[in-house]
């Protein structure tokens, strides 16, 4: 099994390379849509000897699918609901499931952050983009944010999973690249032991603007 993760300074944003053992195919998830980023991600497939097979997005903001279209212009690409595109773009919803050099990858609806967002497992690592921050909850996408949906999406479809799953963000916001689902389960302050409600009453205490120097970290 080959794992690569990415961190861009810029924006704090994550994605990931993953291939399987014993073969060439490879998947990238949530790849940068900036041509300079691009072009590092295809240096190292061609160094590694990988073809990159799909492209995985937890989440779409404007008009990431085309640029990303435009990059990788032989990829699909695959997300929770792209536009009509043609056979370029693959819907995926809960329950899916993606094979690479028959490895499964499970697709998992995961719906907050935008009302599409999907989570993908490989094996035991769980890629949620930012329907789930490490030690905190995922980052809001101005109106389309639902934090009821985002609540039930962690609680009721990500923290039912095994204790042991790897949990890779889609930002690195405190300064962590990796936790477990156990982990987060026990000790994430947004979910330890808050109600639906109450948790929506924290989140949108956190959206509203604070003064300067202000710290509200649960």
């Amino acid at each position: 099994m080959y794992f690569r993760q990415f961190f861009d300074p810029r924006t704090s944003a994550m994605s990931y390379l993953l291939a399987p053992a014993g073969g060439a195919a490879a998947v990238a998830v949530d790849p940068n849509p900036d041509p300079c980023q691009a072009l590092l991600l295809q240096s190292l497939l061609a160094e590694r000897g990988f073809e990159l097979r799909m492209i995985l997005l937890t989440h779409v903001h404007g008009d990431m699918l085309e640029r990303l279209a435009h990059l990788y212009p032989a990829v699909p690409l695959v997300a929770g609901a792209p536009p009509d595109g043609g056979e370029r773009y693959r819907a995926v919803a809960a329950g899916d499931t993606l094979l690479v050099a028959a490895e499964p990858i499970r697709v998992i609806a995961t719906p907050g952050h935008t009302p599409f967002s999907v989570s993908y497992l490989w094996q035991d690592r769980l890629f949620c983009g930012d329907a789930l921050e490490l030690g905190g909850c995922g980052l809001a996408e101005g109106d389309i944010c639902d934090p009821g949906r985002m609540y039930d999406s962690v609680v009721d479809r990500l923290f039912v999973l095994p204790d042991e799953v790897l949990v890779f963000p889609g930002h690195d916001v405190h300064g962590r690249t990796v936790s477990t689902i156990g982990e987060e389960r026990q000790r994430n302050p947004f979910f330890l032991l808050r109600s639906r409600d109450a948790f929506m009453t924290a989140f949108r205490e956190r959206q509203r603007p604070k003064p300067a120097g202000f710290r509200f970290d649960t």
